[in-house]
Formats: C-alpha cells, sequence, structure tokens
C-alpha cells in the first residue's frame, strides 16, 4: 500500500543545495517546536512529520521564514510504502506468556488465562 502527504523544508541563507541524502533531508526538514520533536545527537529527527494536507504544509512553509529575505520554506510530495509488519504487540505478549507458562510448569493458570485472552488475534 502507498500512501502520499507531504513534507516541509527550510532553507536558510539563500540556500539552493539539493535535498539528495537523508543527512539534506534532516538537516532542512521542518519540526514544528509544538511538536517538540527530539533530534538525536546525529541530526536525525525522531519522527519526519508527514502532511496529510498540501495546504496544511504550505501553511507551515510559509510560516517559518516569515521574518527574512534569505530563508524560505518548500512543500514537497512524497509517497511512502507501506510494506511487511515489523512488530506486532499481541504476538509479542503471547510469545512472554507462552515463555512464562514454560517457566512456571506449575503456577501458570494466570497466564494461560491471559494467553486465552488475547486468543482471538491471529496473524494470517
Amino acid at each position: 500500500m502507498q500512501y502520499t502527504g507531504y513534507i516541509v523544508l527550510k532553507h536558510y541563507d539563500k540556500d539552493t543545495k539539493p535535498i539528495n541524502t537523508k543527512e539534506r533531508l534532516h538537516d532542512t526538514i521542518f519540526l514544528k517546536p509544538e511538536m517538540d520533536i527530539r533530534q538525536k545527537t546525529d541530526n536525525t529527527p525522531e519522527i519526519i512529520p508527514i502532511y496529510t494536507s498540501q495546504k496544511d504544509a504550505e501553511a507551515d512553509a510559509e510560516w517559518w521564514p516569515a521574518h527574512t529575505n534569505e530563508d524560505y520554506g518548500v512543500v514537497k510530495k512524497v509517497t511512502i510504502t507501506i510494506e511487511e509488519e515489523t512488530y506486532n504487540t499481541i504476538e509479542s505478549e503471547k510469545k512472554v506468556l507462552n515463555d512464562l507458562i514454560e517457566k512456571n510448569p506449575k503456577d501458570n493458570q494466570f497466564y494461560k488465562d491471559e494467553l486465552k485472552e488475547i486468543s482471538w488475534y491471529n496473524k494470517d
């Protein structure tokens, strides 16, 4: 499945260099202050905000450089591909419960009951 959205990039001081690497993307991605998105030590944001509305993305692109002639914002259309599942909390819980049942052969009824509670979920 594919999903289309928009990202806002910020350029400072008449910057016209292309955005053609992950590092350059991380340097230029606009992170709204109110989102409180932290950046790791290598400038990689925890989350890359993808706007679902082009209009909202354009509004933020206009907003942040509002007080200067040398800075500007750009909106890029992006498509993400949603691929295979890489983690599932229920599958993880089943594994933990089965491990606990195995480690506690005498006193494990609680774990068995919990496992039964999530038996409705079938990954297939």
